[in-house]
């Protein structure tokens, strides 16, 4: 006679273990969509005018925010001090590239009209 089969269960990841997929996400909305949109950036100042470059830059900022949220509530992403982010944190995260991001944006585009003259 056979014993019940036992089913594995899955464990639950621990805050403190990260999987690939969470590292990768938190690769991008650190470094390399920051290193994007600088990029993006000094195109743009090199065309001198409003092309499909800065469409480009603001789809990158979307992608951004996107990503973030996804680490957040589905990748189970962390903060700065290893804690468990929270969408508190996106909001943040937010605000914070909407200002940097767009303000380097609004100066640049000012800046080329004011010296277009």
């Amino acid at each position: 006679m056979l014993g019940p089969t036992k089913v594995p269960v899955q464990q639950p990841q621990q805050p403190g273990q990260a999987g690939c997929l969470s590292i990768i996400a938190r690769l991008i909305w650190i470094a390399g969509g920051n290193f994007m949109l600088l990029i993006l950036m000094a195109f743009i100042v090199q065309k001198r005018a409003f092309s499909s470059l800065d469409i480009v830059f603001w789809a990158v900022i979307a992608a951004l925010l996107f990503i973030r949220y996804a680490d957040i509530k589905w990748l189970h992403g962390t903060g700065s001090e290893s804690e468990p982010a929270t969408v508190k944190d996106w909001g943040r995260y937010a605000r914070l590239l909407f200002i940097v991001a767009g303000g380097v944006w609004a100066v640049a585009h000012a800046l080329l009209l004011l010296f277009r003259r």
